[in-house]
């Protein structure tokens, strides 16, 4: 494959979806040939739609384990569903792939939910994944106060199961946790910042790598 996969990982209300925004921008000024693909998870796939539904509406305390693991799922089938008709055949492509969330997202949020379930949930989700998921080439990994995040979030309307502060902070450490294991993968970016260096800087990352050309196989 020689195109790059670049996901952009963080808790909810880090800035994320402003940046990637930036960033298309600033890369079609700069790489007018290359084909830019912004994508995202959940998707609007089946499984992406029903999971979009449940977290609208879903109270993290309330759900039992079987609902639990049936979310998971959900977003491991949602995350089929994106790598077969999406990732890959973009990447066989030679596009550039900006996904808003991806494999790490579960991994973090998920492994709170579960994690009065299993002993080491984090670990077992990124298991199941291991034997047939693609990693990004790069992780953009915005770091943010959850206590911040929180205040941005605070004109959305209606919140979802995880905009809950308890919940977001351990989400932020799974998120710093994942970090820590793959080093080489993941860049953080301080999400504290203004927008616009908060993007720049997030840009610099991007660019850094697709400096070095086509390398995946």
């Amino acid at each position: 494959m020689s195109g790059q996969l670049i996901t952009l990982e963080g808790i909810d209300g880090s800035g994320k979806s402003t940046a990637v925004k930036h960033i298309a921008l600033k890369l079609a000024e700069l790489m007018p040939t290359r084909r830019l693909v912004l994508t995202a998870e959940p998707t609007t796939s089946g499984a992406g739609k029903i999971l979009r539904t449940e977290l609208a509406r879903a109270d993290a305390g309330e759900t039992s384990v079987a609902q639990r693991m049936e979310e998971l799922f959900l977003f491991m089938a949602d995350h089929a569903c994106h790598l077969t008709k999406t990732i890959i055949p973009s990447l066989e492509g030679g596009a550039i792939v900006l996904s808003d969330r991806y494999t790490d997202s579960t991994a973090a949020y998920q492994g709170v939910t579960l994690r009065n379930v299993l002993p080491d949930p984090v670990q077992w989700i990124r298991s199941l994944y291991e034997p047939w998921n693609l990693p990004p080439d790069r992780t953009l990994l915005f770091v943010l106060d959850p206590r911040i995040a929180l205040q941005r979030m605070q004109s959305r309307r209606g919140r979802e199961k995880f905009e809950r502060f308890e919940f977001l902070q351990s989400v932020d450490e799974n998120f710093r946790m994942l970090a820590a294991l793959e080093p080489e993968r993941f860049v953080l970016i301080d999400a504290g910042q203004p927008q616009e260096t908060v993007a720049e800087d997030a840009l610099s990352a991007i660019l850094e790598l697709l400096s070095r050309g086509p390398f995946r196989k």
